[in-house]
């Protein structure tokens, strides 16, 4: 005999605690939770709107979501990889990204999944580092900036934008995201453009080690290097 209980609800906030509740017995990664709130669902639904463009990439809700259908690797982002990339460019936190997720997740995962953030943030920042990777893989910047992408990414961002960054839930931010992408959609010298200067300044900047990264004022020293011209 098997005793079934079955509960019906169009509540996510129910659901989700029903979901805690059933896997209390085993260990179920905070970021599991996560992908059950309304704006995941919504930032897939998001990054799907650039089928057939050369900024095609994929949000991957659920573990290995893609494998199997052709989707290249480098091409899709889980739930785990997308937060670091927002917490990087946008809330300008790559020390955290780079070595400390656990307590990323810990300071930032309400206010990034918050249901009035805007989607756009998400599919900004996983096309950043799509960009990145892509670089790396052509030998267009050197194959040892790959550790330091976190901090490449803010100066992407800062570089194309500025450095002044918008609420994540603001239309501000629309505008922010929408120069980034114009920029960096399509491959090309524009594209390239603001990762070499980004490269340029991680070069520059003196004690680049595992240590001094985990800091914050490194970032904060590296973003006044960026020219008013650059941005």
């Amino acid at each position: 005999m098997v005793s079934l209980k079955v509960v019906e609800t169009k509540n996510e906030d129910v659901f989700s605690d029903l979901v805690r509740a059933t896997n209390s017995q085993t260990k179920v990664e905070e970021t599991q939770f996560l992908s059950l709130k309304p704006i995941v669902k919504r930032i897939e639904q998001y990054f799907n709107t650039y089928e057939g463009q050369d900024g095609r990439i994929y949000y991957e809700r659920r573990d290995r979501q893609y494998v199997g259908r052709g989707v290249p690797v480098v091409r899709t982002f889980s739930l785990n990889v997308a937060t670091k990339c927002v917490t990087s460019i946008f809330l300008q936190r790559p020390d955290l990204s780079y070595r400390y997720p656990k307590r990323m997740f810990e300071l930032f995962s309400k206010e990034i999944f918050s249901d009035d953030t805007k989607e756009i943030v998400f599919y900004t920042s996983c096309l950043s580092l799509y960009r990145l990777h892509l670089y790396v893989a052509s030998a267009d910047i050197p194959q040892n900036m790959r550790k330091y992408k976190w901090h490449i990414l803010v100066l992407v961002g800062s570089i194309i934008a500025g450095k002044k960054i918008p609420k994540l839930n603001s239309n501000a931010m629309e505008k922010y995201c929408q120069k980034i992408i114009a920029v960096i959609s399509k491959p090309g010298p524009a594209a390239l453009a603001p990762f070499l200067q980004a490269v340029k300044i991680m070069n520059s900047t003196d004690d680049i080690n595992d240590d001094s990264l985990k800091k914050q004022t490194v970032m904060a020293n590296m973003l006044k290097r960026i020219k008013p011209t650059e941005k």
